[in-house]
């Protein structure tokens, strides 16, 4: 039997959802006006969408949005955090966000950045003790050992921490991915009668909305910046991992044993297009973190497609899949997983095929 989280909780949890929208209301415009100041602005290039400088704390403004409420909450309503995993979630996410601004302003080295992420996955792993003990029997693997299980959790947990980055060059793409995810989650946690998860996901959607409408419709655009995107992608991360923890029996009773396909479909879209450009640059002998114009969106804009229009493509096709996932619950993990990768590869590689004509109308490219 689920439990949902009792009526005067959530009316605490939704005032820290009203709380964030606010807050970043103000810090958005305050952030913009910062970074415009002191030239914090990501410069257009030849593999870039934009042609303008745009200021690049716009991470910034989110994290402190979502983390003010969060932080508050930990102080005056004790009994709806767990404030073990609010310390070390602040942590790692201040860590990030510190390391990404420095990455955005002077810029950090792969390797170093990689470092600290492979510290933090490690650190909130072992303290929080959220690791992959189980696969469900997807691909035929059920119980991982413990060495298996740590290491897989932390490769998991690192692919988190980079997958918006790796897709943000578009507008509104990374956080409405989030907005999406953080959303999904949101419903999880409050059917599970998880408080703390759910302040989490409302005080990162709060965050994340006015944040959008400034980086897709305002004349006074801003950008997540890697900062953003990494803190993003760690309590994304965060929130993936203990989904999938074997601990976490309630979303076990209520998706079942397809957790994992429904987190693969929730999150496709980067995975696949990293992925498969990840695979064109090893193929082409090029280091696969070699910047180009060869992502999905960079083709969805090729097609005439405006940065709106494809970030909206993007996010119908992340909810539609996510559905579809949901529908495949009761089927076998194995068979759900192969139709849903099916899916996934042919709508998310279905542009690369695609061109538009001189009159305007799109077709699948001729061979010469």
């Amino acid at each position: 039997m689920l439990d949902f989280i009792p009526l005067n909780s959530s009316i605490y949890i939704l005032c820290g959802l009203l709380f964030s929208i606010i807050l970043s209301m103000i810090l958005v415009p305050l952030c913009y006006k910062l970074a415009t100041a002191k030239n914090l602005t990501d410069t257009p290039s030849a593999r870039k969408s934009h042609s303008l400088q745009v200021p690049i704390l716009g991470g910034v403004a989110v994290f402190l949005s979502a983390g003010i409420p969060i932080l508050l909450f930990s102080i005056f309503f004790q009994d709806l955090i767990v404030s073990n995993t609010a310390l070390i979630l602040g942590f790692g996410s201040t860590t990030l966000i510190v390391l990404g601004v420095k990455d955005d302003v002077s810029g950090v080295k792969p390797l170093t950045k990689l470092i600290f992420q492979l510290c933090i996955a490690v650190f909130v792993i072992y303290t929080l003790q959220i690791n992959i003990e189980n696969m469900n029997g997807l691909l035929g693997i059920f119980e991982l050992p413990k060495v298996s299980s740590i290491i897989l959790s932390v490769f998991v947990y690192v692919i988190f921490m980079n997958m918006l980055n790796l897709i943000d060059g578009i507008d509104g793409l990374a956080s409405g991915l989030s907005l999406i995810a953080f959303t999904f989650f949101a419903y999880l946690a409050y059917r599970t009668a998880s408080s703390f998860n759910l302040l989490i996901c409302l005080s990162c959607i709060g965050s994340i909305l006015p944040f959008m409408y400034f980086n897709m419709f305002s004349d006074k655009k801003i950008f997540l910046g890697d900062n953003g995107s990494l803190t993003l992608g760690f309590i994304l991360g965060f929130l993936s991992l203990e989904l999938l923890s074997t601990e976490n029996q309630e979303a076990s009773s209520l998706l079942g044993l397809n957790i994992p396909l429904i987190l693969m479909s929730l999150f496709s879209f980067p995975l696949v297009d990293t992925l498969r450009v990840f695979t064109i640059r090893v193929l082409r002998k090029r280091s696969p973190f070699s910047a180009d114009k060869n992502h999905i969106h960079h083709h969805l804009l090729r097609l005439g497609l405006s940065h709106n229009k494809a970030t909206l493509l993007i996010l119908v096709y992340t909810i539609l899949i996510t559905i579809l996932s949901c529908l495949l619950l009761e089927l076998n993990i194995n068979f759900a997983f192969v139709v849903l990768l099916t899916v996934a590869v042919f709508c998310i590689c279905l542009p690369t095929f695609l061109e538009r004509k001189t009159n305007g109308s799109i077709q699948f490219k001729s061979r010469h």
